[in-house]
């Protein structure tokens, strides 16, 4: 047996409830942090068919993604795609308000999924540094959006 003074085994102690209080209380915590649900534009496990905006539309045309109409923008049409399938979105807390207006909306068709999917822009109320709020149709909670998140998912101009 290891020869230690009281002091000693009284730190040896103070440790050893320390470890067990981390262990029992601060890794749960953090895998709990580490399993919380990732907000998307689209579920992972689903394929995207295609977007519809106002004057355009974003389409899965064999293995190649397609915008139609072309316009003059020169949107990459695959980058597009890809920001749809990955956008993580960060969910804000946003006081109820029957006025907003959005400013863009896309709805998404999935494939399998008949009903598609129905995504709301709005413009942050009180924000001047060109913030945006996203939110599902028949959904009550918002995403906060960057202005270069939303002119890139839903092709609007926001330097207006």
């Amino acid at each position: 047996m290891i020869k230690l003074s009281r002091r000693n085994w009284n730190n040896v102690l103070i440790f050893a409830v320390l470890i067990l209080m981390f262990a029992l209380y601060g890794i749960p915590q953090r895998l709990a942090q580490l399993n919380a649900p990732e907000h998307r534009l689209i579920p992972l496990n689903t394929e995207l068919l295609m977007v519809a905006f106002a004057n355009q539309r974003l389409i899965k045309a064999g293995p190649q993604w397609q915008l139609q109409p072309r316009l003059q923008q020169s949107v990459d049409a695959a980058r597009l795609a890809l920001a749809w399938q990955h956008t993580l979105l960060t969910p804000v807390a946003v006081a109820a308000d029957k006025s907003r207006v959005p400013v863009a909306q896309a709805s998404v068709q999935l494939v399998g999924q008949n009903t598609p999917l129905i995504w709301l822009v709005y413009p942050a109320s009180g924000s001047h540094d060109g913030q945006f709020l996203l939110q599902q149709a028949g959904q009550s909670q918002f995403y906060q959006l960057s202005a270069a998140q939303a002119a890139q998912l839903f092709l609007i101009n926001t330097a207006e």
